[in-house]
């Protein structure tokens, strides 16, 4: 397929290991960036490791996580522990537009791997490093992983029952964050290359990305009212209700902050007498008592289908939403309206489904250009055409274990 993407002439680097750098990279390779992944010989990136497989036998090209993620670019293998492996990264650095990486803090200050070292060669080179804690920070050396970023940032004290310990975003949520972040600092670092005609270097830190979303409510909250905030369960506290509820097959979200709604959702239940209770006169002040009020209307809800539930709430302009379960969404008629699924056909997997793109542009659109890479499918390339070594000096890399 010829690829006509937005960015079909930008060359990147991925170098890093897990989810953060690997969505960032996947974000730029669908919109027609050739992105170069380099792993570690024999095991590759952890991603390789981690399932779903099909029926459930681990294979390092079959992880469902992999298939996804490094859909549409090149995998190489090269030890970056070695400095056989520094130097030729070094060179691949010479020839590229941007190193994109989530390498941890000790590994990119190094002689051989920091901003400096690699664009020695190349000073109109942009680099985006995603890392937890950021640059110039005490923290800057801790290790971290997703959970360590929502609990730093504070977004885990919103999360979960009140009477429970703070739960953390699931499916690793805040690596995803970090890669659409490092991948937005990204292309903002290359186009003001354009306008100062120098390299620049973008630090992502994954704790402030999180932070950011206290940033809506939770700050000023505390800044006005000096309000802590707390977890709610399934409520939003301040307002009732505004919650996760249950039907008789699943769950619905309820929003009726509107009086009018208010009053249209307690005529869909014959105007019951408990509608005049005391406690809803001022529904911002409600839910102090949303476990006694919760009891009135949760049987009633109970007793309905979701689909039930839509049809009602549809026509009389109340606002929900079914909280969808994944084989819901995978048969979802929005996101196949949307053409949101893509059927890919791979060397050793054979045909598989992924996710699309979250957008659609008029031109130059996201695609499907190749499946993800098996383990150091693109050596050859890389080494022989575009780092120019010989047989010779291949077979050594090979011997040595560098490649």
């Amino acid at each position: 397929m010829d690829i006509n993407g937005p960015l079909k002439n930008l060359r990147v680097l991925e170098i890093g290991d897990f989810i953060s750098v690997a969505y960032a990279g996947k974000l730029l390779a669908d919109l027609g960036a050739e992105v170069i992944k380099i792993e570690k010989p024999v095991t590759g990136d952890s991603l390789r490791n981690h399932g779903p497989f099909p029926k459930d036998i681990p294979h390092i090209e079959k992880s469902g996580l992999h298939l996804f993620l490094n859909t549409n670019k090149k995998s190489v293998t090269l030890d970056l522990a070695t400095k056989g492996g520094q130097d030729l990264l070094i060179a691949a650095a010479a020839d590229v537009d941007l190193v994109i990486s989530n390498l941890a803090l000790g590994d990119t200050t190094n002689d051989s791997l920091n901003y400096e070292s690699l664009s020695k060669e190349n000073d109109m080179l942009v680099m985006s490093s995603i890392t937890i804690f950021g640059y110039d920070t005490p923290y800057r050396d801790w290790a971290g992983t997703a959970l360590t970023a929502t609990a730093a940032s504070g977004a885990s004290m919103k999360i979960g029952s009140p009477d429970k310990v703070p739960l953390w975003l699931p499916y690793c949520a805040a690596d995803f964050q970090g890669g659409i972040h490092g991948a937005i600092a990204a292309l903002l670092a290359l186009r003001k290359k354009r306008q100062l005609k120098q390299g620049l270097h973008a630090w992502i830190s994954v704790v402030e990305v999180m932070a950011s979303y206290l940033g809506g409510s939770g700050v000023p909250g505390f800044v006005f009212q000096g309000v802590l905030g707390s977890r709610d369960g399934t409520h939003r506290s301040g307002f009732y209700p505004w919650q996760v509820t249950p039907a008789s097959d699943g769950f619905v979200e309820v929003i009726t902050m509107v009086d009018e709604q208010w009053k249209r959702f307690i005529n869909l239940m014959d105007n019951p007498d408990w509608a005049n209770d005391p406690r809803l006169s001022d529904r911002w002040l409600s839910f102090e008592w949303h476990k006694e009020l919760d009891a009135f209307w949760h049987p009633w809800m109970k007793g309905k289908t979701r689909s039930e539930l839509f049809k009602l709430f549809s026509e009389n302009r109340i606002p929900f939403q079914p909280v969808n379960k994944v084989d819901e969404i995978v048969e979802s008629e929005h996101l196949a309206l949307r053409k949101f699924w893509h059927e890919i056909e791979h060397p050793v997997v054979g045909n598989y489904k992924i996710p699309g793109a979250p957008y659609l542009f008029s031109q130059t659109p996201w695609a499907v250009y190749r499946p993800a890479p098996q383990l150091g499918e693109h050596n050859d390339e890389f080494f022989e055409t575009r780092l120019g070594l010989n047989t010779s000096e291949r077979t050594d890399l090979i011997k040595q274990g560098i490649t």
